[in-house]
């Protein structure tokens, strides 16, 4: 098993590793609290079948490391002020 607990292709896998880098980016956490976000957010799924990597890749890098950030909140809207969702 990968650090995400997901089963998926490298292709898919790759591109979670990209939404903890842009995490760790943007919001100035520790890669080891990124991978427990997204663990705790996608741990157990499976992103190996067309359809599942094909939901895995209908969102950005940049919103999926939002979405998961501030667990769900509407952040992309003008004026939001989100708060980051607790962790751990």
């Amino acid at each position: 098993m990968n650090e995400f607990n997901v089963t998926a292709g490298d292709e898919e896998l790759e591109y979670i590793r990209q939404i903890a880098r842009e995490m760790t980016s943007a919001f100035g956490i520790d890669p080891d609290e990124a991978v427990g976000r997204i663990r705790r957010f996608w741990g157990g799924q499976e992103f190996a079948s067309k359809y599942a990597a094909m939901a895995l890749w209908h969102k950005t890098v940049y919103s999926w490391a939002r979405h998961i950030y501030y667990g769900g909140q509407m952040w992309w809207l003008d004026g939001a002020a989100p708060e980051p969702d607790s962790y751990p």
